[in-house]
């Protein structure tokens, strides 16, 4: 009898060393219903100053495509230059660079509910509570913080260079800095940086794995260092491993992270992914590019399905391919000028 209540005490001491599963998240930290989503929108980016960005929702249980969403549904254009989209509290935020703004959208019907404008040259947004969040920007120095339900302007951290994409974990939020090797760190009840990590040259995108580590996908800057893929202990900010790329000439990004928590894809000219416990980069494609040019990636957070996002020529309008989680072409999709982002919605 002993040695039944010993193999049940070693059962419960196993269990409890697992891992905690994260599930697929937000950058702002929280989960996806894993069992809700056949609905895309993928955003295009369009021409520098002629003011053609777009949205195109896809339906991936039908395989339904509608281009020009926005302008079909608000009966004005989106803007010129979509740089992002974050979905937040059942809105989509879409970030429309060179149009200063951030627009606010219903995702049962895509009629806009309003615009967040005085922002200088805005990059990403990141909801934080019903009443704040945060907007990254290309020149001014400084995270907008915004109230997501008025669209008003409340306040700004000040930075010290241009910020990136910015992800929420633990209260903290983490912040790429362009133009350095810097993620800032920044207390989301305070508004105040209170920490800085040094990682590698040019960090562009960051995900936080099912063992509560932070990545960090550094480009190395156009021949100035070597490209970084960095991995950071999110309770005490240090970092605990940093994995080389093979060449300087090399510039990857569009970090990503599948449903599990362990796998990480990214762009380098071809698609690569990577196990969160592997010891060195990756050299083998998930997915070769071919002649086609990457523009934008995304993984779905329900299935893992594969999003890639073809510019062309950058002149007429781009294509997105999507994959199986076994990297098999399902479908090609017609799109906007120039798609690059992928916002998965929950029905």
């Amino acid at each position: 009898m002993r040695n039944y209540h010993f193999i049940f005490i070693i059962i419960i001491f196993l269990s409890s060393c697992k891992k905690k599963e994260i599930g697929p998240q937000r950058l702002d930290g929280t989960s996806y219903n894993k069992e809700a989503g056949n609905k895309l929108i993928i955003g295009c980016e369009g021409n520098f100053g002629v003011g053609n960005a777009s949205l195109t929702l896809y339906n991936t249980a039908t395989k339904s495509i509608t281009n020009n969403l926005f302008n079909t549904q608000n009966n004005m254009p989106l803007g010129d230059v979509l740089q992002s989209s974050a979905l937040f509290n059942g809105d989509l935020y879409v970030v429309v660079n060179n149009s200063n703004k951030v627009e606010v959208i219903d995702t049962a019907t895509f009629i806009s509910k309003g615009t967040i404008t005085g922002l200088t040259s805005p990059r990403y947004f990141l909801g934080v509570s019903s009443t704040k969040a945060y907007v990254t920007d290309l020149y001014a120095n400084a995270i907008t913080i915004v109230n997501p339900s008025t669209f008003q302007v409340t306040g700004s951290i000040a930075t010290a260079a241009w910020t990136e994409q910015l992800l929420l974990h633990n209260n903290k939020v983490y912040v790429t800095q362009k133009g350095t090797d810097q993620i800032l760190v920044i207390d989301s009840n305070s508004d105040l940086i209170t920490d800085s990590i040094t990682v590698g040259r040019e960090p562009n995108s960051l995900v936080v794995d099912a063992f509560q580590n932070l990545w960090v996908l550094c480009s190395g800057g156009i021949n100035e260092a070597q490209p970084e893929l960095v991995k950071v202990n999110t309770t005490s900010n240090t970092v605990t491993s940093s994995f080389s790329f093979n060449s300087i000439n090399e510039s990857p990004n569009s970090l990503r992270i599948d449903t599990s928590g362990t796998s990480l894809f990214y762009l380098n000219n071809n698609v690569y992914k990577q196990s969160v416990s592997a010891n060195s980069i990756v050299n083998t494609p998930f997915i070769s590019s071919g002649n086609l040019t990457y523009y934008g990636l995304g993984v779905s957070p329900f299935n893992n399905e594969i999003y890639l996002a073809d510019a062309i020529d950058y002149v007429q309008p781009g294509r997105v391919y999507r994959y199986d989680a076994f990297s098999n072409l399902i479908d090609t999709l017609a799109v906007g000028f120039i798609p690059q982002d992928f916002t998965f919605l929950e029905n």
